[in-house]
Formats: structure tokens, sequence, C-alpha cells
């Protein structure tokens, strides 16, 4: 696979866009981990499954060692996409088209006055310029504030779960593996309706104002695997938009489910890593994985087997 260069401003968030408006927002620092990990033993091998946090600190990038053991054993890498197969500059080039009005509407008119003005701090505050914002569809406008606030505060793809584990895989010659493309993330969001398109605004807004003080909670629950605590941060802004939760998790974990039992037929070890609101309530894909007969344990690394 050809890799490419560092990208652009807005291209290289590629890696986990979706979990920027998904998964809210992860400082990362040295702290005991028990890690988010699951495996299925299947009829052919092992599938490891990982939460992961897409983006992490450029000062902090340090992974849990239930991720980095399950990695070990694998011998092949699945992710949500496998960026080292995307042109990164044209899939900008393309999300960014898709996010535009292209019929001469503007987000001044379609967001309302009231929306309109509540964004501008915002605007001002990220040096994101006003009238670019307008030409923007909600949706491109949640993806683009997102990105730009983890920057402010020092995040990167570049050192997250996903583009650390890829460059370990690209050296140890192991298969890398997306379970979706760009192209199928880009029509998710631009598929919204204008309503649901508006929610996602609107919950965007809110998470940057409450990012600094709700970082820490999660960001510990995810590293020590506190299932119950990740349950009730990451869901609780879903509950009033149940049709946009469904369009933006629910279906793409029951998507995922035929995916994943295919790889439990395959001999070896495979690693699997997706955001970590995927894995988690009822509905995530560990919940989903089970219903369909699946044995699936949380896993623990050996060194932590072997703790009496």
């Amino acid at each position: 696979m050809a890799r490419m260069s560092r990208s652009p401003p807005f291209t290289h968030y590629w890696v986990g866009f979706l979990s920027a408006l998904l998964l809210a927002w992860a400082p990362a620092y040295a702290t005991p981990s028990e890690g988010l990990v699951w495996v299925v033993q299947g009829t052919g091998g092992k599938v490891y499954i990982a939460g992961s946090m897409h983006l992490l600190r450029r000062d902090r990038p340090d992974l849990p060692e239930a991720i980095t053991a399950a990695y070990r054993e694998s011998d092949s890498l699945v992710m949500e996409l496998d960026v080292d197969d995307v042109d990164e500059q044209a899939m900008a080039t393309q999300m960014l088209g898709a996010a535009s009005f292209n019929d001469g509407r503007t987000l001044t008119a379609v967001a309302g006055e009231a929306r309109w003005n509540a964004l501008q701090p915002v605007l001002t505050a990220l040096q994101f310029p006003a009238p670019f914002a307008a030409t923007l569809e909600p949706w491109g406008l949640s993806i683009l504030l997102t990105t730009l606030e983890y920057a402010r505060l020092g995040f990167d793809a570049e050192v997250g779960v996903e583009r650390q584990l890829q460059k370990l895989a690209a050296g140890d010659k192991k298969s890398i593996a997306g379970l979706e493309t760009p192209e199928f993330q880009i029509s998710l969001f631009d598929s919204l309706p204008l309503p649901e398109q508006l929610q996602l605004l609107d919950m965007t807004l809110s998470d940057i104002a409450d990012m600094p003080t709700m970082a820490d909670d999660l960001y510990l629950a995810w590293r020590t695997g506190d299932t119950r605590r990740l349950e009730d941060l990451l869901l609780e802004g879903y509950k009033a938009m149940p049709k946009l939760y469904d369009d933006l998790v629910d279906q793409r974990n029951r998507r995922w489910v035929p995916q994943v039992t295919s790889l439990t037929k395959k001999s070896g070890g495979t690693l699997v890593v997706v955001g970590a609101l995927h894995l988690v309530g009822d509905r995530g894909l560990i919940a989903l994985l089970e219903k369909e007969g699946l044995k699936v344990e949380r896993y623990s690394p050996p060194a932590a087997r072997a703790t009496p």
C-alpha cells in the first residue's frame, strides 16, 4: 500500500472523523489501564475487538496495554477505515464539496438567526471565517469545528489509536483492512435530513463548550475500561435524538456484525478497532455479537492474567 504524505488542514482527521463527533474528547496521560478490549473465540481463530480514541494528545500518545497486547496476538488489523488506501487530499476535496450548499441556500438562513448568532463566538474563538461557515451544511460545519477544537487542545489523529496501530502493522507486514470506505462515511452524513443535521450542530456547539470539563472523565473511563461510565458519558447526549443515533451508530453496528462474524472463521488472530461508542450499550457491537450466539469475553493481557 502506498503511504500518503502528511496531509493539509482538515484532511488527516479522516482517520476518525466520526469519532470526533460521536466520542467527544480524550486527553492522554499515564494512568493504570485495563483497556476496552473483548475477545471472540471463533471456529477458526480469535477476534479481538478494541474500543478506540481516534485522536490522542501529541504529548501523551501511549496506548493501554490491553490494546497493544491484543495487537501482538493478532495477524491482521481491521479498522473503520483503512486510511493507507485513502488519497486524503482527494477525499478532503470530496468531503468539502458534499458538505457545501450547492442550491443557493446558506447556513445563515437554514440555521435561523438565533442559532447563527450562537455560532459567532465559537467561530471567533476557533478563527473560523463566518463567510466560509455560511456556505457549509450543518453536518460539514460540525465536523470542521470539532476538528479545529481538537487541534486547539493538542489532539492529533496522527498519534491516535488507529494511526499508531496502522504504522505498527505496516512495519510488521500485517494485513490491514477497513470496515467502511470514506465515500460511505461522507454519504452517511450528507444523507441526513436537515432537522438531524441541525441537531448535530447543536450537539457540537454544546460539546465544544463543555469539552474541557468532560475530558478527564471520558478519557479515564476509556483507558480503564469502565464501560458503565462510558455508557453514561457517551449515550446521554443522544437520548433526545434517537433517530440521529440510529443513523450514525446503530445501523453501522448492525452492518458490522456479519463482517466481524466472518473474521471468526479465519485462522489466527484479528484485531478489530472501532470507536468506543460502538461497543457500549445493549445495541452496541458487543451485545449484538452475543445475540448472534458468539462467545464474547473481556480481554485481559497476559501480564494482567499472571498478576495474583
